[in-house]
């Protein structure tokens, strides 16, 4: 009897933290967290006329943005309706975003302890934990060097695809102008049927241009010079074939990160657009290059991500002082 009762009370326990945690992964109730919605006076450029603008949106988002898809559309929404009261939004206006804005979607309708995780590494596991099944079974089929980040963004990766298209493809629709939607990683992304999808394959980093009516501007553009960390859990395609992109503004080219100096544009391109620019690319883009030719170009730096998404996965975000979201319009001139 006495024997029966030991072996009983570990299964019981057992049983009850199997219990408390599979109520757990359920519970996806975020708390209270507070975003930034202070707006900034506006640095403008050249001479304002009818040939369009590049307008970027330099921010610092935060965890609270990704708590769902309303708030991070809000807190664009917050900047675009800033630029339309300052008379910077037409039919030819082309809205850039920071790079790996669409990244921090594996976040969204995640349990706190993902948004108030400190560090990447944090995050991804309290979201590993809080889908446990599905995790282990995408642990299992990558062998990259952060195997950890690559599972969690494959098992998310059709619901991020999703959102990324309805939150950036509706602020594009909503405010009737070109909307570069910075930068995503998914799993062999594609357009089909004016939808962007996912596969199977490797994970690459790309970006998608929405026109005023909320369609996606094919193709997608990709990065091909990935930083140290983003080459632990994804990968670069081999074709280095930069295209350019229809707007009403012109004919648009996009080059994310060391991309902008270490390959050269499309010669028919009209502007370029540099989501992820860095503010000392002699450093940290090995064999950049001098920009060539006077086509004008538009940077739009990172100024922070939450869970530092674009830096070590093991060290927290940094805090940096100055503003919490820069607005730099550059009006463009007609063309000859």
């Amino acid at each position: 009897m006495r024997s029966t009762f030991k072996l009983l009370v570990p299964f019981v326990l057992g049983a009850v933290a199997l219990a408390t945690y599979l109520v757990w992964t359920q519970d996806r109730r975020s708390g209270p967290l507070l975003s930034d919605l202070r707006t900034l006076p506006i640095e403008n450029e050249g001479t304002p006329g009818d040939a369009g603008n590049l307008l970027a949106i330099e921010v610092k988002l935060l965890p609270a943005d990704y708590q769902s898809r309303e708030r991070l559309h809000m807190r664009f929404a917050t900047y675009l309706e800033q630029a339309r009261a300052a008379g910077l939004l037409n039919e030819r206006t082309i809205v850039v975003l920071p790079e790996h804005v669409g990244t921090g979607l594996f976040a969204l309708g995640e349990r706190a302890e993902v948004q108030q995780a400190r560090s990447l590494r944090d995050a991804m596991q309290w979201t590993a934990l809080g889908n446990p099944w599905k995790f282990l079974r995408a642990l299992l089929d990558n062998q990259s060097k952060d195997r950890r980040t690559e599972a969690v963004l494959r098992i998310k990766a059709g619901r991020m695809a999703e959102d990324y298209q309805t939150i950036f493809g509706g602020l594009a629709r909503d405010y009737a102008v070109t909307l570069v939607a910075g930068s995503i990683v998914l799993p062999e992304p594609h357009l089909e049927r004016q939808r962007l999808h996912v596969g199977t394959g490797p994970l690459r980093q790309v970006s998608l241009t929405f026109d005023h009516q909320g369609q996606p501007i094919g193709p997608l553009q990709y990065k091909y010079a990935l930083s140290r960390y983003e080459r632990r859990y994804s990968e670069a395609p081999g074709n280095r074939r930069a295209v350019t992109l229809d707007t009403a503004a012109g004919r648009l080219a996009v080059a994310l990160g060391c991309d902008g100096y270490r390959q050269a544009p499309p010669e028919d391109a009209d502007f370029i657009v540099m989501p992820g620019a860095l503010a000392d690319p002699e450093s940290s883009c090995p064999n950049a290059l001098e920009p060539a030719g006077i086509t004008p170009r538009l940077k739009v730096h990172t100024l922070g991500m939450p869970w530092n998404l674009v830096g070590s996965p093991r060290q927290p975000a940094r805090h940096r002082h100055g503003p919490p979201v820069q607005l730099h319009n550059r009006w463009l001139q007609a063309r000859p």
